[in-house]
């Protein structure tokens, strides 16, 4: 297996290869498809029909926003964890849809990026489903690991044989320090995530905001300081706005 990174629209895009296909990590955003597809045909040489399967760790638009495109293009399958609900159901979950392309395309601009189209659908049509542990299905040296508390759906991917754990947005970087990100939705389940990333202080982290690199259990210690006690989402973020507003007089 070789594992190639490439920098995406806002984020790290990790691509596994091997003699009998590819796999890719993460949805990526939907504006990363061209950059996606010229480096699995130009660079690889590749067909892009040897894209076999991607993970979607969570819903957020640099991590599922490809996803439905990807797999119409090239016939892959599209594998998750295990999950009941969809992330933005109802009303409010689809506001909250919205919040997320609006913060994602203010962070495309905050790293110099030219505004793109990352519209995507807010629900997830997934092939395969998987449950805490299972191997993903013509990978079986990835396997999934339940991490939620960014979303009720965050996985991580751990392949054993290699050492290494891709954590997606478990964590961050804030002012250049490994940080919690933001939002956490789910702050007790987050907590529970961050003590399941101690076992696997001898892996490689990988992670689609901040550098590959080693976590050490007091970085862990320290990210648990800093999480969020109360529940920071999209809601939360709206309503604080609506009171600024309220408050402003010209």
């Amino acid at each position: 297996m070789q594992l190639h990174t490439l920098r995406g629209y806002i984020q790290n895009i990790f691509l596994a290869e091997y003699p009998h296909g590819l796999l890719l990590l993460d949805g990526a955003c939907r504006a990363d498809f061209t950059l996606i597809e010229d480096f699995i045909v130009n660079t690889l040489n590749r067909p892009l029909s040897d894209l076999k399967a991607l993970a979607v760790t969570h819903m957020h638009p640099d991590h599922a926003g490809c996803a439905h495109y990807l797999r119409k293009r090239s016939g892959c399958k599209i594998v998750c964890g295990l999950f009941k609900q969809q992330w933005y159901s109802g009303v409010s979950g689809r506001l909250s849809h919205l919040v997320d392309i609006y913060l994602a395309l203010w962070v495309a601009k905050r790293l110099g990026r030219t505004r793109r189209n990352i519209w995507y659908q807010a629900h997830l049509r997934p092939d395969i489903m998987l449950n805490d542990g299972e191997a993903i299905p013509g990978f079986e040296d990835w396997r999934l690991i339940k991490t939620p508390g960014h979303t009720a759906m965050d996985v991580s991917l751990l392949n054993e044989k290699r050492n290494l754990l891709y954590v997606a947005d478990l964590v961050v970087k804030v002012k250049g320090k490994l940080s919690p990100p933001f939002p956490v939705n789910l702050p007790e389940q987050y907590a529970s995530s961050l003590q399941k990333l101690k076992r696997y202080t001898h892996c490689d982290v990988l992670m689609a905001h901040v550098p590959q690199q080693k976590i050490t259990r007091d970085e862990v210690d320290n990210l648990l300081a800093l999480a969020p006690e109360k529940a920071q989402n999209n809601r939360q973020v709206l309503t604080d706005l609506a009171r600024r507003l309220a408050r402003f007089r010209p």
